[in-house]
């Protein structure tokens, strides 16, 4: 089921970031080089992207190996019970925000809900039914997504196994690839290489 699901999440997910991709390269957003919004949209991505990455590695620190083996209820699971899917998705906001259009945005940010909220009920299904009425209890006290940092515990040690926290940190780098996409089409558009369709909000 696992491996399905994956196969699954990565497919939509290539198709949205190639959508948004194309978007910021082919398109003229209504938010000029070197403006106010414009570096503001740039700056914010970055810095939920880098949330992303570090969030997405620091959460696979406490699952990388045991996943489905047992329930995960410390760490950043014991504020989330879809820790790695909630830093996908500021992820997908960063990127969006990049792009510096507010339709590339909306495609990205509300296109990853749609894929993820389906994966977490279907994966919440499976849990259910492997550790019953103990995730009965978890589901009930730990938010599905938004994060309760009040409720955060972690015990002194966890097992940790290098080769995961090593894919994380590599997978980790795939999303900063957009931001010097984007900036190298700003400036083939501004040298008239690259002349966008459309201009978008």
């Amino acid at each position: 089921m696992a491996k399905s699901l994956n196969k699954t999440r990565m497919h939509d997910t290539r198709i949205l970031m190639g959508l948004t991709l194309l978007t910021g390269i082919f398109c003229k957003t209504m938010f000029p080089d070197e403006t106010l919004a414009h570096e503001s949209m740039d700056l914010m991505g970055y810095v939920l992207v880098t949330v992303c990455a570090v969030g997405r590695i620091y959460t696979t620190a406490f699952i990388g190996g045991i996943k489905n083996a047992q329930l995960i209820t410390w760490g950043p699971y014991s504020v989330c019970r879809n820790p790695l899917y909630f830093f996908s998705l500021l992820g997908a906001a960063g990127i969006g925000l990049m792009s510096t259009s507010l339709l590339a945005f909306c495609i990205i940010f509300f296109g990853f809900l749609v894929i993820y909220w389906k994966l977490i009920e279907r994966e919440e299904e499976f849990l259910q039914e492997r550790f019953g009425e103990d995730f009965t209890s978890y589901k009930t006290n730990v938010p599905k997504i938004l994060p309760d940092f009040s409720r955060y515990s972690c015990p002194e040690e966890i097992p940790l196994q290098p080769k995961f926290l090593n894919r994380a940190v590599s997978d980790a780098v795939w999303w900063f690839v957009p931001l010097p996409l984007f900036e190298l089409a700003e400036v083939l558009q501004e040298a008239h290489i690259i002349n966008p369709f459309i201009q978008i909000f």
